[in-house]
């Protein structure tokens, strides 16, 4: 089994967290933004703290990225592992949180599943660019041990 090469997640899992970040940010903040808050104004709020998401998309883009790591043995390397990967994070950290919410009847359905529907592209997106980079920083990490250092 071959080893995670920590250095790859790192590298995938910062650009997996831009791409998330913006995604993100870009749904909320721009396509959604009046819903939210006609949602948060019908609960008698207003809506704040987006920014706290910030860190959290990061450390969902480096699980992204590990969990492709973790994969590629398994499936191979490439996009269809990455979109196992994508998948699977977006299940996890999209899905089940957002339909959690649908009982409780704080915000419109259709929003909670424009919520849905917009983190399938970017947990995809997210994994397809971090599973590429984890996957360019695992091959010259294998070229660099096939080269022997001159004597």
């Amino acid at each position: 089994m071959p080893k995670t090469k920590w250095t790859g997640v790192i590298a995938g899992g910062l650009p997996a967290g831009v791409v998330i970040n913006v995604g993100e940010l870009t749904l909320h903040r721009v396509i959604l933004q009046e819903h939210w808050k006609a949602a948060f104004a019908a609960l008698g709020k207003h809506p704040t703290g987006w920014a706290q998401f910030i860190p959290a998309n990061f450390l969902v883009g480096f699980l992204t990225v590990w969990l492709y790591s973790w994969l590629r043995p398994r499936y191979s390397p490439g996009p269809m592992t990455a979109l196992r990967a994508g998948f699977m994070i977006w299940v996890v950290f999209w899905v089940i949180p957002t339909l959690a919410l649908v009982p409780l009847k704080l915000f419109p359905n259709q929003l909670l599943f424009l919520t849905i529907v917009g983190g399938v592209i970017n947990a995809n997106l997210a994994a397809l660019l971090g599973g590429w980079v984890y996957r360019d920083n695992a091959e010259k990490d294998k070229a660099n041990h096939l080269v022997r250092p001159a004597r």
